[in-house]
């Protein structure tokens, strides 16, 4: 399954048809990337007009009733993106369940409060995770076309609560929210049809709000990530090279020492994962749901065990891992590959291994304890002898 395992010991690559479609149906690449102009009821202000979303992994928080999901099955959480130009805005409203933005491309400014009370700019491999019930707004600052991907916790969210102005900038180009919350025209309404009233303000006085410093420390720089090697039983098999960099959660994490950046529960985790070239996160499973975003880097995703399948992944993609599925990803070609990797549960995630990667990293004296931590041999093997 490795680098190292010579080729004729590799498995029979026939497979069946079946799990070479299901594993090309959980691939979502730029050119399956489904833009809804529509989503959402500030679409008509002058700076949110063309403003695109996207439901990858559940349907989110979306107001079009005719929007497109790519994967509808559950996984624990939502992962959708959205994509401004230069100058474009997405208006302050809130979530009841975690949002984690992950840049993709261009310089943002992402703003906390109903009146932007704190700003943080962002750019790309950046991860910040904005705090529940707080209003949220963000704006393409850069001068080319920006793309965040956005986890969301919970298959079903809760919908938007917008902020009371933009609700009402938003009647007055003629588009409402109805009983059921998707967007519809003043015009279109039926007689005696209700529609979405703005918050009171003495309600949306009420709503939470953090310090700078809170918010802050729920950024986390693409060049300030700390690398944590020998955090994946995979990385104990020489020449294979693999390396965690915690952000959300703990997650695929079995370093002793696992740390989070952000510690706030989440319902789900976040880790960025550093391939060398040549190696491989090792065939595993998991028995929840993940979502791999492979960011800047191609990679190759087989699933599988005894007969593997294997689709080559470009960059900026997502692909759904169910749970249960064996599955493996590799780098592709002589580059190195840094991804992204999402997890249902905040806390460590029980990694099976394929019976290989057992086999080597016990050979070079390492194993998995009663902890789900890499320990070596010597100290969780017992020894017996003879008074």
């Amino acid at each position: 399954m490795f680098a190292d395992i010579p080729e004729s010991t590799k498995p029979d690559m026939t497979v069946p048809e079946s799990l070479q479609l299901e594993l090309e149906r959980r691939i979502i690449d730029p050119t399956q990337f489904s833009a809804d102009r529509s989503a959402f009821v500030d679409i008509d202000l002058p700076r949110s007009s063309g403003k695109t979303s996207f439901s990858f992994i559940g349907a989110g928080v979306t107001q079009n009733e005719e929007a497109t999901t790519n994967i509808v099955e559950p996984h624990g959480f939502c992962v959708g993106a959205a994509g401004l130009q230069p100058g474009m805005v997405n208006n302050a409203h809130l979530h009841y369940t975690a949002e984690v933005f992950v840049c993709l491309s261009g310089q943002w400014k992402m703003m906390v409060g109903r009146y932007n009370e704190q700003v943080l700019s962002i750019g790309p491999g950046d991860i910040f995770s904005v705090p529940t019930w707080v209003f949220r707004s963000f704006e393409n600052v850069g001068s080319d076309e920006g793309f965040l991907f956005t986890f969301l916790g919970g298959d079903d969210p809760g919908g938007i609560i917008w902020s009371p102005d933009v609700l009402r900038e938003a009647r007055a180009t003629g588009l409402v929210l109805n009983e059921t919350e998707k967007v519809v025209r003043l015009a279109d309404l039926s007689n005696g049809e209700r529609t979405l009233l703005p918050l009171s303000e003495e309600v949306a006085a009420r709503v939470e709000s953090y310090s700078d410093d809170e918010i802050a420390s729920r950024l986390i720089r693409f060049d300030s990530r700390r690398w944590q090697d020998g955090a994946l039983l995979s990385s104990m098999i020489g020449p294979n090279t693999v390396e965690v960099a915690p952000v959300i959660g703990t997650g695929l994490n079995q370093h002793r020492r696992a740390f989070s950046e952000i510690l706030y529960p989440h319902g789900f985790s976040v880790n960025w994962i550093r391939l060398a070239a040549g190696s491989s996160l090792g065939l595993h499973r998991l028995a929840v749901p993940a979502v791999l975003l492979t960011m800047f880097s191609e990679v190759e995703v087989e699933f599988g065990e005894d007969e593997l399948v294997r689709k080559r992944v470009v960059p900026g993609s997502v692909v759904s891992l169910p749970a249960g599925t064996w599955r493996n990803i590799r780098t592709s070609g002589v580059d190195p590959a840094e991804i992204i990797v999402a997890v249902l549960g905040d806390g460590r995630v029980p990694i099976a291994w394929a019976p290989d990667v057992q086999r080597l990293a016990r050979q070079n004296g390492f194993t998995v304890d009663a902890g789900g931590c890499i320990a070596e041999t010597a100290l969780v093997d017992r020894q017996f002898g003879r008074p």
